[in-house]
């Protein structure tokens, strides 16, 4: 953390992953107006940020996972908050590009550390605002940050920035959570189909209005479930390890946006099929760490 004698200065942040079970997306032209209703998980694989700045730190660089990267969503976050060239270092413990939001969690510990580490005064909501933002200009997500910034089981009821949008929580205990994933879907190109997104709207909305009847877990997986199957996004693979969880008597349902799957039980039914990455539901969401 900052030491006010020091010339080399550290902050470090931390953010769960997400998981989003279903959703209709709102895109506008005020950034922080976009966004996205719905639901979805926080879960305990994260993403950590820590930013570095010193007098010899000329230029701004990025590592992600140890690799020097451009990072388009982080870069766009420290562009509006950092007051100097700084070094930034993320390490991602989850999939990327499968629905886990590693990008919203890679700009979120951005903002979240860069507002320490300047004293820039924010608010949990105004630093978030700044990482939704940088996810919906390079189209990289609409719900995420909003979802991440608080953690638990995560009920998007308006679209919109952290701050704007509005949001409720499930109560959940932080049982676990089996995941498989066989590869990316791009964000991007599904979110700018305007044929497949009217699909998506229409099937998310109406997920989320029976949620609300009844908001469970349960319910959650069971509408999810269904929203997987009405907007035919899932690959026959996703759909084939749906069943084999629930013939074991789990419940399952596709990780949007992504060709993976998410259960709660039935993990026999995985483990044969790939590996399977055990993990919690995460009851906290961004912070300083």
């Amino acid at each position: 953390m900052n030491s006010p004698n020091s010339n080399h200065l550290t902050t470090r942040a931390w953010v769960p992953s997400h998981i989003t079970g279903f959703f209709a997306a709102r895109r506008e032209e005020d950034p922080l107006q976009s966004g996205s209703i719905g639901c979805g998980l926080c879960l305990s694989p994260g993403a950590t940020t820590i930013i570095e700045s010193s007098p010899d730190i000329e230029d701004t660089k990025i590592i992600l996972n140890g690799r020097a990267t451009d990072a388009p969503v982080s870069r766009f976050v420290i562009e509006r908050l950092a007051r100097s060239p700084v070094r930034v270092k993320t390490d991602m413990n989850m999939p990327f590009g499968s629905g886990f939001g590693a990008s919203g969690a890679g700009a979120l510990g951005c903002a979240y550390a860069l507002n320490h580490h300047f004293d820039l005064g924010l608010t949990a909501d105004q630093a978030a605002s700044v990482a939704h933002a940088a996810e919906v200009v390079n189209r990289t997500g609409l719900g995420d940050v909003i979802a991440q910034n608080t953690g638990g089981l995560v009920i998007r009821l308006e679209p919109g920035a952290p701050g704007i949008g509005r949001i409720d929580r499930i109560p959940v205990a932080p049982q676990p959570v089996h995941c498989m994933v066989r590869g990316p879907i791009s964000t991007r190109e599904v979110l700018s189909d305007q044929s497949i997104m009217s699909s998506i709207n229409e099937a998310g909305r109406a997920a989320l209005k029976d949620l609300l009847r009844r908001p469970t877990l349960e319910e959650f997986m069971r509408l999810s479930r269904r929203f997987t199957m009405e907007t035919g996004l899932a690959s026959s693979w996703a759909l084939d390890m749906i069943e084999a969880v629930e013939a074991e008597g789990g419940r399952a349902s596709m990780i949007m946006l992504g060709d993976a799957v998410y259960a709660f039980g039935g993990i026999e039914a995985l483990q044969g099929s790939g590996q399977v990455y055990t993990t919690f539901i995460s009851q906290r969401g961004a912070n300083l760490d």
